[in-house]
């Protein structure tokens, strides 16, 4: 979409009631952005009417949606790495690689509260032991221990677990392109490439890390791609730094999921943010100023 560059992502992350997992904009492009939506089926209408408010207002451009219909992931390959200088090698390109897949074990399983909890806290802090998410969420550890092993390890709600290295050094981008498997596979001779998703609409969005050494070298490998593949091709950049500018990453909605079951939106809340954020970029000299939210659950 296109939004006011003067909009702040934790604006956009508040207007949503906090139900974004990211919401990102482009270092070279302010006003191109792309949330992503986790979304309960009964909220999707709310979620319609919102948009179309903030069309009719001036505060969003729409330019598609557009559903996750499977996801891949890759792990990060290192064989190009130089572990004693801590940074990829000049050729740092590696053979195509295979996605990691994983056996479906939910088997119709439905999580809980307490999977969510722990879940979305272990997201949100995770050096965050189950001792101390038990003491958080009120309930015994063994309890917690129990969800943990049989819930979101046994029935696969956690697939994978990522760890980056020189992560204060990294800016993630965002490649969305048309259906190409030359194009894809191509793309996967990116060490730091994690996951491709498959869109709606034949359209696919990969995310990946460039790491100071190398990033211009993937830049202009993806350039490279788009060009002997006659592919459309759209490359965003998220620079970690400043925080909270290029890149908004938060935890499922967890707060969102009640003891009993039932998932909760704040309508009168989100009528609140979008008020306020219509003053503001309607006030006077109004730029971008970066706090906080009520949430502390954003990196």
């Amino acid at each position: 979409m296109n939004a006011d560059p003067r909009i702040e992502l934790v604006d956009i992350y508040e207007i949503f009631d906090g139900y974004p997992v990211f919401v990102e904009r482009d270092q070279t492009r302010n006003e191109k952005l792309i949330i992503g939506l986790t979304i309960p089926p009964k909220f999707e209408n709310d979620i319609v009417n919102i948009i179309n408010e903030l069309e009719q207002r001036g505060v969003f451009d729409i330019i598609d949606f557009l559903n996750i219909e499977d996801s891949i992931q890759f792990t990060y390959d290192f064989s190009t790495y130089d572990f004693k200088l801590r940074r990829y090698k000049e050729q740092f390109l590696v053979e195509p690689r295979e996605p990691v897949y994983f056996p479906d074990l939910s088997d119709g399983f439905e999580p809980d509260w307490i999977d969510l909890q722990i879940i979305g806290k272990k997201q949100e802090r995770n050096f965050l032991s189950l001792k101390d998410i038990a003491k958080m969420i009120g309930e015994n550890y063994r309890t917690v221990l129990r969800h943990y092993q049989e819930h979101i390890i046994g029935k696969g709600l956690i697939s994978v677990f990522g760890i980056r290295l020189n992560g204060e050094n990294q800016t993630r981008i965002s490649i969305i392109f048309d259906e190409n498997e030359d194009f894809l596979r191509e793309l996967t001779r990116i060490p730091t490439l994690t996951h491709v998703h498959r869109l709606s609409k034949n359209k696919y969005y990969g995310i990946a890390f460039l790491e100071d050494s190398i990033a211009s070298g993937i830049l202009e490998y993806i350039s490279q791609l788009k060009y002997k593949y006659h592919v459309d091709a759209d490359v965003m950049i998220h620079p970690f730094e400043p925080r909270l500018k290029y890149l908004l990453a938060a935890s499922i909605p967890y707060e969102h999921f009640t003891v009993d079951g039932r998932w909760t939106m704040d309508k009168q809340r989100i009528r609140d943010s979008i008020e306020r954020v219509v003053r503001k970029l309607k006030a006077p000299g109004s730029t971008q100023s970066y706090h906080i939210p009520r949430l502390g659950k954003i990196e």
